[in-house]
């Protein structure tokens, strides 16, 4: 999904006084990665439902010097603007150090956070707010709008919640556009004490004394948290996992002889985590152990902290993997399981793999299917809202045994999952691939997140024998299925992610992400969205033009390809960019099949940076007059215009057809206060809705078009419950692919539905025959994209048509009726039946039948002076 750039808003408070009100000033950030930036902003500390009992503002420097913060500051606004408290800075932030500032404690102590670098007093709000970053000069270095904030760069956050914080994508990237640069998370404060992850307590030198001795049930206790949290306690069990290295520094104990029954509500756990430390010493796993150590809860963890260890001399009863076929859904049951040896038994499907790449997470739903989006499936609003808390509660996610990420601190270790048997196989893990358990996993709670662990630190260095899961390619299927749709024509379109011919090395101030050796890759904060290098560029192109070609339609609609003339300013280079993949697709193809549908002469208002388009196959279809594009003040500043283009087929003795191509405002951010209200539709639900009618009604205004079979497609920003969707449904258009049951278009936060659809009116769907989404690109993990390509040690990249794009292409197969035939043309054998009332009606209809099987009864009939006075037609 595209974001656009919001208008920033002027701030004006009447009878405000200076002494009472501070207006946000304007931000000069430093996209370049020459200065500090703010990486991280919290305001849910001490709420009910909060992750830490303070809320907090994270910085980090991206730059390659330490930066004295001596005389900086951070000051903390309302969403309207008013300064709430202003914190003074002082010492040294190291390179590639992050800098923490704790801000007011809430009511609720609810968890500590790392020792922080500098302590305020704002009470900041846990959802809409400001923060912006002075330096010495006083001069604003960096500004985060969340929510409903009346200023921001770019445009705003989405709204955060007790237990959610805006944190930057990639650690101080800076984009100039705070929705483009975070994300809404669990938080994740770091402090310059510790670089990777919140800080566990310092290990003793010594032993700690034995405290009293519990079993590990009695340590787990049977609620939430421990019931001796703080004291010295003594336990015994055999070791079940270990994880000397990763980050995680501790290892699984369990209560000897367990595992042969399965738990229940209000049962204790038989499992516990002890934490080592980073210099501490590990036993092995199957060892039997006394352990010694500190009862705590570590980001609501039961675990032994301070901890050492005795191998028994005599050997404990063996622990048996509890076999079940997946842990039952709800935070109450799962309680029970923590920190258990668990051998899962039935299906598992993959739903989520956005991680998987950088900290190898795989989001997991039990049973043969994944996750969908409520609106997809159920009406916005409360039937919504219970949809997507029955997914939260029956979601684990399989981890990697490691808390360090592959494409930042980890870089040099090759990705686990993706890369196998120390880099040598590379194996596509796609969302809705079922997973079968070969090997038993630790079941525990990290990050907010219910989890399988595996037994031991996965890496891409494990053999593919050695891993919890296995699974089966889906890859290979996959590519075979998008020729087997059926139809005479075909028509889809393409989200071709940003397609720019315009590069970022190329355009004055524009910096880029890069790989890992420092190379340019895309572009960054600047007019250009797309490859930053020309060899990123090739790289991007070579997977949109295979997968292009292997989509294989007559008509294909492009969405996110550049406009030339807004990015130059030149109206005459409008086209320059859709000439370019043409050119490449022709090229790739070995003949001149692609041609594009030219801009007309009245373009849209306000255009932005990237827009809609048609190509088309010239040896099948042409198109019929000027394209249109439907500038209506609904797109005007805020989405893509639609364009519209009648197509005719060479076969001039079928019928012509209409496609329009859409690009509607996307869910981040919202437009003239349209915000997100929580009901599943993401904010600008009802700027969705205005133009869904206004597209609605220039289609009802083309007279010309009145009876002809009308397509419209692209990406709608809306799964299929949702109100813009609904409105297009009350005026006859017809979902296509709910129709034929053709699949789903888009993986976003682990779950499954369609922002892209292929519609029909009531002439088009007489036609249509088939539909296919074909799933090459939402399922796949973004690590085989273009833009990511040496993110890791680990090149997976392949000039293929997987994660061309990140929406899936929805091809849809029909026919034609024969010009001046009422038939449907799904039965052509069907005799026509007569418009008129001749009495030759009857035997008209049975020539033109009998002369159809060979292939020119109508336009025989229709040229012919005898027959044409004869029957009417």
């Amino acid at each position: 999904m595209s974001r656009i750039s919001a208008r920033t808003l002027a701030i004006a408070v009447a009878g405000a006084t200076a002494a009472s009100l501070a207006v946000v000033p304007a931000a000069s950030a430093a996209p370049d990665n020459s200065a500090p930036v703010i990486n991280e902003v919290y305001g849910g500390g001490g709420n009910n439902g909060s992750a830490f009992s303070n809320d907090f503002i994270e910085l980090y420097n991206p730059t390659a010097e330490p930066v004295s913060l001596d005389g900086w500051s951070v000051s903390y606004y309302s969403s309207g603007g008013n300064l709430g408290s202003k914190t003074a800075l002082s010492g040294t932030i190291a390179p590639g150090g992050f800098y923490l500032i704790a801000q007011a404690a809430g009511n609720n102590d609810t968890g500590a956070l790392p020792k922080p670098d500098a302590q305020g007093t704002a009470a900041m709000s846990g959802t809409n707010g400001i923060v912006s970053l002075e330096n010495a000069a006083d001069e604003t270095i960096d500004l985060v709008g969340y929510g409903s904030a009346t200023r921001f760069e770019g445009a705003a956050t989405p709204a955060l919640t007790n237990a959610t914080s805006a944190q930057r994508i990639i650690d101080g990237v800076d984009s100039d556009n705070n929705l483009a640069d975070f994300i809404t998370g669990t938080p994740t404060p770091v402090s310059s004490g510790d670089a990777s992850t919140p800080e566990q307590p310092e290990e003793p030198e010594q032993p700690v004394d034995p405290g009293t001795t519990l079993s590990i049930a009695e340590i787990q206790g049977t609620g939430a948290t421990t019931p001796v949290d703080g004291q010295v306690v003594t336990t015994e069990g055999i070791v079940t996992a270990v994880y000397a290295e990763g980050g995680f520094n501790g290892y699984y104990i369990q209560t000897p002889g367990t595992g042969t029954t399965p738990k229940q509500v209000g049962d204790a756990s038989d499992g516990i985590f002890v934490y080592v430390g980073t210099n501490g010493t590990y036993p092995a796993i199957g060892d039997s152990v006394v352990v010694t150590g500190r009862a705590a809860e570590y980001y609501n963890m039961t675990q032994l902290g301070s901890s050492s260890f005795q191998v028994s001399v005599e050997e404990f009863e063996p622990v048996t993997p509890l076999q079940l076929d997946t842990v039952p859904a709800g935070d109450d049951i799962r309680e029970a399981y923590e920190g258990m040896l668990l051998q899962p038994t039935g299906a598992h499907t993959v739903t989520n793999n956005y991680a998987t790449n950088t900290f190898g997470e795989i989001a997991l739903a039990p049973g043969d299917q994944p996750l969908f989006q409520a609106t997809e499936v159920v009406a916005p609003g409360a039937e919504a809202i219970a949809y997507e808390a029955e997914n939260v509660a029956k979601q684990i996610t399989l981890d990697d045994g490691r808390s360090g990420n592959y494409t930042r601190g980890d870089s040099a270790v090759p990705m686990a999952w993706l890369m196998q048997d120390g880099g040598t196989t590379v194996k596509s893990l796609r969302a809705g691939d079922q997973v079968e358990f070969q090997a038993p996993v630790i079941f525990d709670y990290r990050f907010d997140l219910w989890k399988y662990q595996p037994t031991l630190p996965v890496t891409g260095n494990t053999p593919g024998d050695q891993l919890p899961i296995t699974w089966e390619d889906s890859r290979e299927a996959e590519l075979a299925s998008i020729d087997n749709v059926a139809g005479d024509y075909h028509i889809a379109s393409f989200n071709v992610l940003n397609y720019f011919t315009s590069l970022g090395m190329n355009e004055p101030g524009c910096s880029a992400y890069t790989d890992i050796n420092g190379r340019g890759v895309t572009a960054n904060n600047c007019d250009v969205r797309g490859a930053y290098s020309q060899e990123a560029f090739e790289d991007q192109q070579a997977k949109i033009v295979d997968a292009i070609n292997r989509l294989d339609v007559d008509v294909l609609g492009l969405e996110e390809i550049e406009n030339t003339a807004t990015v130059t300013g030149d109206i005459t280079r409008r086209d320059e960019a859709l000439h370019a993949l043409v050119a490449a697709l022709n090229d790739a193809a070995g003949s001149e099949r692609w041609a594009a549908v030219e801009s007309p002469d009245q373009v849209g208002t306000d255009e932005d940076y990237i827009r809609v388009a048609f190509i088309y196959d010239q040896t099948t279809v042409a198109p019929v007059g000027e394209s249109r594009i439907f500038d209506d003040p609904a797109f005007t500043g805020t989405a893509r215009q639609p364009l519209a283009q009648e197509f005719q087929p060479l076969d001039e003795t079928k019928e012509s057809f209409v496609s329009v191509v859409n690009h509607f405002k996307s869910k981040g951010s919202a437009v003239n206060g349209d915000t997100d209200t929580g009901d599943g539709q993401g904010a600008s639900a009802n700027v969705r809705v205005a133009q869904a009618q206004a597209l609605i009604d220039h289609l009802d205004n083309q007279d010309d078009w009145a009876d002809k079979p009308v397509f419209i497609l692209g990406d709608a920003n809306s799964y299929a419950r949702e109100h813009s969707m609904t409105t297009l449904y009350g005026a006859g258009y017809t979902n296509i692919a709910e129709e034929f049951d053709a699949g789903y278009s888009y993986q976003f936060d682990g779950r499954i539905g369609s922002l892209d659809h292929a519609l029909g009116n009531a002439a088009a769907m007489e036609n249509v025959v088939d539909a296919e989404v074909w799933d090459i690109n939402a399922d796949e993990s973004i690590a085989f994209e273009y833009s990511r390509r040496l993110n890791n040690i680990s090149d997976v990249f392949e000039n293929n048509a997987f994660r061309s794009s990140d929406h899936d292409p929805i091809k849809v197969g029909f026919n034609l009726k024969t010009v001046g035939d009422p038939t449907d043309p799904t039965d052509p054998e069907e005799p026509a039946q007569s418009s008129g009332s001749s009495p030759f009606g009857t035997l008209a209809a049975i020539i033109a039948a009998i002369l159809g099987t060979i292939g020119f009864a109508m336009p025989f009939l229709q040229q012919n002076p005898l027959f044409k006075n004869m029957f009417k037609f």
